[in-house]
């Protein structure tokens, strides 16, 4: 099997001799390996791949379905987690530690594809969302953080971000009018809002018990009032894992498809600041298949 094992030479999470057991890992279970850096000009992936193992965290994972584009369909993924939160990677079970990830994903490919995970790719204008998305103080924040101070204290640089947000806190009108994946239409007003592709978000953190990388839909989380104490009520709930729909915190809604306006604002996809209201979410009609 000819694996390309894609890696990030300069984020601040990479490890060159982690990298090297990653490898070493693969090609004692048999499989031949391609070390792929990513740069500013893409991702140059080696003739004839069948399967590539991002060495990263979710925004590494993005920028390679990107990438590939419709490919995505015929190139099955596995996840090397070594990013700052690595929501994909925590949902699907990919170990860190290389050996245990090695056995894991060469188990699973002798499985054979019947058996991996399918995760259709929704898009927030053209930039793909393999977890998560939003607009309100954490898009903020994201758009607002340290990379220094990022490659020092990892997922805490978010938090010291938010924490400024709190004397000038961000608040906007947003309309938002689309389709639910029973196919109904819907319209709502919002001053925030979340896209949850994958089960969690920021972290262990489940906000709707709909959401999941198989599913062929993303949960809409909005705010219709984003103020600094309900935000803490919802991140409290959250991590008391309370249902802030039920709670009346947030209205959460499954949907297929949706026009956003409003803004200018930044749009976090995936933990990185990538886009800017007005934008759309849509089902891109093609599918990542992770290796399990």
């Amino acid at each position: 099997m000819k694996l390309d094992l894609v890696y990030n030479p300069v984020s601040g999470g990479f490890r060159q001799e982690r990298m090297e057991r990653l490898a070493e890992a693969f090609e004692r279970g048999g499989a031949n390996v391609t070390a792929v850096p990513t740069s500013r000009d893409g991702i140059v992936f080696s003739t004839g791949a069948e399967l590539i193992c991002v060495h990263g965290g979710d925004g590494a994972l993005r920028d390679t379905v990107n990438a590939l584009g419709p490919r995505v369909a015929e190139v099955p993924l596995c996840i090397a987690p070594s990013g700052t939160i690595n929501l994909v990677a925590r949902e699907l079970g990919y170990s860190a530690q290389p050996s245990k990830l090695a056995a894991m994903v060469l188990a699973g490919w002798e499985k054979g594809r019947e058996n991996w995970l399918v995760s259709p790719v929704y898009r927030f204008n053209d930039t793909p969302i393999v977890s998560c998305g939003s607009v309100g103080p954490d898009s903020h924040a994201v758009a607002g953080v340290s990379a220094a101070l990022k490659a020092r204290i990892g997922r805490y640089a978010y938090i010291a971000a938010l924490m400024k947000n709190f004397v000038n806190w961000p608040r906007q009108d947003i309309a938002i009018e689309g389709e639910l994946a029973a196919g109904t239409p819907f319209a709502c007003e919002a001053e925030a809002f979340i896209i949850s592709h994958g089960a969690l978000y920021a972290g262990p953190f489940r906000l709707s018990a709909e959401a999941g990388l198989a599913r062929d839909s993303v949960e809409l989380i909005t705010l219709r009032r984003s103020t600094r104490l309900g935000t803490l009520a919802l991140s409290s709930a959250a991590v008391m894992r309370l249902p802030i729909g039920k709670l009346g915190l947030a209205e959460i809604r499954t949907v297929r498809r949706a026009k956003i306006t409003g803004g200018p604002a930044p749009v976090q996809i995936d933990g990185d600041n990538l886009e800017t209201l007005p934008g759309s979410i849509t089902p891109s009609g093609f599918a990542v298949t992770y290796c399990l």
